[in-house]
């Protein structure tokens, strides 16, 4: 997982160094501490997400929009399952490995996401700058497009129906 999330946050041009993946048993605090206080610096010494990278606060929502979405991918998982079977199946489990691994095998599927629609399948539009694609925006907040729900029978919303709940008993 430590090698997909470095590869998509290098692909919206995120420095891969913000992401940390270390394990560390209960019995371990004194590891855990070290591991925590290394990244807290290594992130204050990078600087505010986006800031540091030179990206516009609007373009850094609209990429990390789009990197979800890619992660999110049914081909993107599915070739993700198949390359940890594989890594699995070889036994070597050196960084190195994994991330030759994860760039021979992955990095088809994370292209082709990146350079498609989620809902067409289609090659995804140049989009305006500044304004993501409604397909994405959709993806990511469904709620925000639609409409208020209509009850079918009756057509009317949640705040127009009356209620027909007996008062009293």
């Amino acid at each position: 997982m430590d090698a997909l999330v470095r590869k998509v946050l290098g692909e919206i041009g995120i420095n891969p160094e913000r992401f940390s993946l270390q394990w560390a048993s209960a019995a371990e605090a004194p590891r855990f501490v070290k591991l925590i206080t290394e990244f807290t610096a290594r992130i204050k010494a990078l600087g505010p997400l986006g800031q540091a990278e030179g990206i516009a606060p609007a373009e850094l929502k609209k990429r990390l929009e789009k990197a979800m979405a890619v992660v999110s991918d049914r081909k993107v998982r599915m070739a993700f399952g198949t390359t940890t079977k594989a890594i699995r199946k070889d036994g070597v489990f050196t960084r190195e490995a994994i991330m030759g691994a994860i760039e021979n095998k992955l990095s088809k599927s994370v292209t082709e996401a990146f350079s498609t629609d989620k809902e067409t399948g289609k090659p995804a539009p140049e989009e305006k700058e500044g304004k993501p694609s409604t397909a994405l925006s959709a993806a990511v907040n469904p709620v925000e497009e639609s409409a208020p729900a209509k009850d079918r029978a009756t057509g009317k919303g949640q705040s127009e129906k009356k209620s027909t709940r007996k008062k009293g008993r």
